[in-house]
């Protein structure tokens, strides 16, 4: 029975996870999985598992969310739009609704 060694060292296991490998296959966040690139299947990957140096180790993915600060909300005052030339106040809308006045007028 022919018998394949595979040399693996704690710091290149820390490094896939870093690199977001995951440990199994089924888990592949698209960036691949030590139990593909090393050929293993899981029952190998769990004994791998338990060296003490990788006990706690997981994948590490870093996830960029870009946030478009090059745009500006334009407020739109329209409605209360004062005529300075004519000293004309802004109009505020009244209803019929005693609570809804109570607030408007706060």
């Amino acid at each position: 029975m022919p018998v394949n060694k595979v040399d693996l060292t704690v710091s290149q296991l820390i490094e896939d996870l870093n690199s977001g490998l995951t440990w199994l296959k089924k888990d592949d966040l698209g960036y691949g999985s030590i139990e593909s690139k090393y050929g293993a299947n899981p029952n190998q990957i769990a004994a791998i598992r338990k060296h003490p140096a990788l006990k706690d180790a997981e994948t590490n993915v870093t996830i960029f969310n870009i946030i478009d600060d090059t745009k500006t909300v334009k407020e739109s005052h329209s409605d209360q739009v004062i005529d300075i030339m004519n000293n004309e106040q802004p109009k505020v809308e009244t209803s019929n609704n005693k609570a809804a006045d109570i607030f408007a007028n706060l």
